[in-house]
């Protein structure tokens, strides 16, 4: 009954978003646009034929302004009356003309599209215009690996142009700043700190026809005047690669390491003292087939986290080793509009028992329906979608954790100097917590960009993130709002400032607290 319930829901997904959809992409009904819809462009002169029939000289080029050679008398029509085709013949109702075609003229093309330009231009991808980033392994996790959407809406007056180095192009960036902040601690006891950080990145990309190669790495270092605790000592590797099978099919892959230090809003993050570092290795390979406006997509990966000892204490019971393997398939009605189904599967071990003595081990599904606008628009790219999840702890001491799904990765940009970027993730975490079998997590962010001038561009932002512990009374919520400036003093230097306050509210005892923070700094790129 289980899997004929999934299976119910995926279809009424489906059904449900390809009519929201349909709806999405159905016309205005004003009589002026649709006649507009279906006449034909003017053509340049001298331009390519668009149809057999001009492949002759064009008979306008003889006729006088605001007349055309059709015009005459023999082919005009009253009032009221439906205009004489230019063939003179009239058809009639009920009957088939079961003649010969007419043979093309030599050198004509009989495979050529005679529809009009709006008919054309309904199935053709709106330009994005060239990307120096060169994106061009984004298609593993659209929610989560794709960067074009967040590229859209990150607007700027300078493009990187990057370092070529033979058929690959080398993108290096240094960001050097400043950090003074209320609550270092993120704790109900605020004490103020200030700190120097230090970022880098370099992504060296091919600039191949075909196939694929990005490797990219980053690095974080923060110095604090008081509190060395809160230093950062980050860094991560990454290499993506997209082997092209043929028009139609490609593989695509990500493996990365990362090393960083936890956050003091984690969950079952120490509140004080040592914080951990934290070490992911993962490793993600995507399936892409088209077969026309159906594609399909097979995806699996491996993810291993583990987390170090803090304060003469193991955490070994907090490292995890998850499995996902998902299938995605997606009916496209245009190039910036498709509706998708997914499914996918996970399984979780860990490599000790927590404090209760009960394994977290686990295995999960979820289940999402949405919407695609593609991903080279030049208004609208991304993702949205909306689901069911369900974590099944492998103790059966643990109950089930059922949770609502919502995901986004979605850019608007209305005009050249505005944008918008919805960012949302939903999913069930691990927990340590007595009694809990998963945490359920959600985030939903919004950022705005508007460029003041050529130059200057100012960004505002709000976030918002839930937790609830499953079988527990514990709820934690988290309000982020933020506002920034960003100087582009030429295509290699930017100066930038932030400011950041966060509510953290918690129904634990002593667990809300405010914080806020300004960062100011100069970037250097190429």
């Amino acid at each position: 009954m289980a899997v004929v319930w999934r299976l119910g829901l995926i279809l009424f997904g489906f059904a449900a978003a390809t009519l929201v959809a349909a709806l999405i992409h159905a016309p205005t009904a004003r009589a002026s646009e649709s006649l507009d819809a279906y006449e034909t462009q003017p053509r340049l002169r001298g331009a390519a034929a668009d149809s057999l029939y001009d492949l002759d000289v064009d008979p306008t080029d003889d006729a006088e302004p605001g007349e055309d050679s059709f015009s005459d008398s023999a082919h005009e029509a009253g009032d009221g009356e439906a205009p004489m085709p230019a063939d003179g013949l009239v058809a009639e109702d009920g009957v088939i003309d079961l003649g010969e075609p007419e043979v093309p003229e030599d050198g004509a093309d009989p495979f050529r599209d005679t529809r009009p330009p709006a008919d054309r231009d309904a199935f053709v991808n709106p330009p994005a215009g060239y990307d120096p980033l060169l994106f061009q392994i984004e298609d593993i996790d659209p929610t989560i690996t794709d960067r074009r959407p967040a590229r859209l809406a990150r607007f700027e007056p300078y493009d990187p142009v990057g370092i070529r180095i033979g058929s690959f192009v080398f993108f290096p960036e240094v960001e050097l700043g400043g950090l003074w902040t209320d609550n270092v601690l993120s704790s109900p006891d605020a004490q103020s700190d200030v700190a120097a950080e230090i970022r880098s990145s370099a992504r060296l990309v091919s600039n191949w026809s075909t196939h694929a190669l990005e490797l990219r790495g980053t690095t974080l270092s923060t110095f604090h005047d008081d509190f060395s605790s809160e230093d950062d000592r980050a860094w991560s590797v990454e290499a993506r690669g997209r082997l092209d099978i043929s028009r139609r099919t490609n593989l695509q892959g990500v493996a990365g390491h990362d090393v960083s230090q936890e956050s003091r809003t984690a969950i079952d993050a120490n509140q004080t003292g040592q914080r951990a570092d934290v070490t992911t290795d993962r490793v993600e390979l995507a399936f892409n087939h088209r077969f026309n406006r159906l594609s399909v997509q097979l995806r699996g990966g491996v993810s291993d986290t583990r987390y170090s000892d803090t304060n003469g204490m193991s955490n070994a019971d907090r490292d995890t080793l998850e499995t996902v393997e998902a299938v995605r398939a997606a009916w496209e009605f245009k190039p910036t509009l498709a509706v998708f189904a997914e499914q996918e599967l996970n399984q979780r071990e860990n490599r000790a028992l927590p404090p209760d003595g009960i394994s977290r081990d686990s295995h999960g599904t979820r289940t999402r329906i949405g919407l695609d606008f593609g991903s080279t628009g030049a208004v609208l790219r991304g993702t949205i979608s909306v689901g069911y999840g369900r974590q099944m702890p492998d103790d059966n001491r643990l109950s089930n954790v059922d949770a609502f799904l919502f995901d986004a990765n979605l850019a608007w940009r209305p005009t050249e100097i505005t944008s918008f970027l919805l960012t949302a993730q939903s999913d069930i975490f691990e927990t340590t917590t007595v009694e809990s079998g998963g945490v359920i997590s959600h985030t939903v962010g919004l950022e705005a960009r508007h460029a003041l001038r050529r130059y200057l561009v100012a960004s505002a932002g709000v976030a918002y993130t839930h937790y609830d512990y499953d079988a527990t009374p514990f709820t934690e919520q988290q309000w982020l709002a933020f506002t920034g400036l960003e100087y582009y003093a030429s295509p290699w230097l930017v100066l930038f400032a932030r400011y950041q306050h966060l509510d953290f509210a918690s129904n634990d005892l002593d667990g809300d607290y405010t914080s806020d923070e300004i960062r100011a700094g100069v970037r250097v790129r190429r």
